[in-house]
């Protein structure tokens, strides 16, 4: 028990109350899209071909073909193990800084755009979520409740 600062004397406390969490699709889309830009600018890939080290979505370049500039997650482990992170021997990679030349070349190459996205990608998130308030998402959610979801956001 609390005392009750008015008078002094001692008061049932009432719980919190959490509301459950929804999903917001808005922040996931957002979420991915500034991930993707910032992978851009630091590895020159999209977010798919960096994380499996396929290419996936163009994520490669004009020849389709993986070059050294272009990191991805698994050769990052494999030179971090070791191994030649998928260098070809013929390229002199450690001659031209290794994996932090390719990305201090990646951002010289592309990380302007890359922090232009990261910036306006949620001011235009917010622009968008601000003309897709409420009344347009109400309806939409009461279909949704009877589905058996509870809510969605932008």
């Amino acid at each position: 028990m609390a005392r009750s600062r008015k008078n002094g004397r001692f008061t049932k406390n009432t719980r919190r109350r959490r509301r459950t969490k929804s999903f917001s699709v808005g922040k996931a889309a957002e979420t991915a899209l500034i991930a993707n830009a910032a992978i851009t600018g630091l590895f020159a890939t999209n977010l798919p071909t960096f994380l499996t080290g396929r290419d996936i979505g163009g994520g490669f370049g004009a020849n389709d073909t993986n070059n050294s500039w272009e990191l991805t997650l698994p050769e990052l482990a494999n030179a971090m193990l070791g191994g030649t992170g998928g260098v070809n021997a013929k390229f002199k990679f450690n001659e031209e800084g290794g994996v932090m030349g390719a990305i201090k070349r990646n951002i010289s190459t592309n990380g302007m755009s890359a922090l232009t996205q990261v910036v306006a990608i949620p001011i235009a998130f917010k622009i968008g979520r601000k003309l897709l308030a409420k009344p347009l998402i109400n309806p939409t959610n009461r279909m949704l409740k009877q589905v058996g979801l509870k809510e969605v956001k932008l």
